[in-house]
């Protein structure tokens, strides 16, 4: 379980990966780099330098068999674990036809044959605990559903594929201590005497 940044952590973790394994051999034919996108890149024509391949985060959606649906919490009770599903378009961005279809079809086989992320290839900025694990799988999005993201970003369609990282777990924080009780000293008189009785 991780904390707010483990979001973050998973995309850059993922560009970082692509990074170290791209191989010198297909770099010198091709020098890709792997950058993890945001929304705002999408707002404009040319967003990215010639081959690079982007990783972009469009949509990000609590998972469908751990989430709690419907269910609150009773008095004292903890907040329970968020568990989220993250959903990456990856594109490659080349002039040269056969350099997009080269690396995009090597980061595909990069994620058939590494289909998890663990700690050790995981950026710490995420607060992963160890034996903490996020997998890789390639998303059921039809070509229409591709479609329509890209009607929406200003960019033409570029060669794209999808994954979604699974199961990010987001812990609560943890509460503070509890405000120290502050004790108060409380003296108590005599008992007034009773007066004799006549």
């Amino acid at each position: 379980m991780a904390d707010f940044s483990a979001v973050y952590s998973v995309g850059e973790s993922l560009a970082q990966f692509l990074r170290n394994t791209y191989p010198s051999e297909l770099k010198q034919q091709h020098a890709f780099t792997f950058e993890l996108s945001k929304s705002k890149d999408y707002s404009n024509s040319d967003p990215f330098a010639d081959n690079t391949v982007s990783i972009f985060l469009y949509r990000i959606t609590p998972d469908q068999y751990l989430h709690p649906a419907g269910t609150s919490l009773r008095r004292g009770e903890r907040p329970r674990t968020l568990p989220l599903d993250l959903h990456f378009m990856i594109s490659a961005w080349s002039d040269n036809k056969h350099a997009e279809q080269l690396v995009l079809t090597w980061v595909m086989a990069q994620f058939h044959w590494h289909p998890v992320l663990d700690k050790s290839n995981l950026m710490s900025i995420g607060g992963w605990k160890p034996g903490e694990s996020v997998q890789i799988s390639p998303t059921n999005i039809s070509q229409e559903d591709l479609s329509r993201i890209w009607d929406v970003l200003e960019p033409s369609y570029r060669l794209s594929t999808t994954y979604v990282a699974r199961i990010v777990q987001i812990d609560p924080p943890l509460s503070r201590d509890a405000e120290p009780v502050i004790a108060r000293r409380l003296e108590f008189g005599g008992l007034p005497e009773e007066e004799p009785v006549a």
